[in-house]
């Protein structure tokens, strides 16, 4: 993905990485987890050739993402939901270990869409390893 001028993922896309986290520090994991969406959308928007500041607000980057056709808007009012409750954690909002449970399953349907998204979006023939 480097090679493609995109971001890493602080989980290398594992989603049990932030299930690991929330054992002990469910605001932490949160916190990753939402640096982790934001750097997806990024390069969603990286591999669709659209224009974004780097340092644009979230919410306007999904409506684009959005617009573009690069994600449903279904998937827009999911990752909308999820940064809610991420920042809520990270500005001091009680989070229990269920509720950033509940919220890492829910991003885990992004996971799973993320390489296809990426696949639709870069024109070299890339495609996601089938295991």
């Amino acid at each position: 993905m480097i090679k493609l001028g995109l971001a890493p993922m602080l989980s290398g896309l594992d989603i049990a990485y932030y299930r690991s986290k929330a054992e002990s520090d469910p605001v932490l994991a949160l916190a990753g987890l939402r640096i982790d969406l934001e750097t997806m959308m990024r390069n969603v928007t990286i591999g669709f050739r659209l224009q974004f500041a780097a340092s644009g607000p979230i919410p306007r980057l999904l409506e684009r993402l959005r617009d573009a056709g690069a994600i449903t808007p279904d998937q827009m009012r999911l990752a909308q939901k999820i940064f809610n409750v991420c920042n809520q954690a990270m500005h001091g909002r009680f989070v229990s270990r269920e509720e950033a449970e509940d919220v890492i399953k829910a991003a885990e349907v992004l996971f799973r869409q993320y390489l296809a998204w990426l696949s639709w979006g870069f024109d070299d023939n890339w495609k996601p390893s089938e295991s």
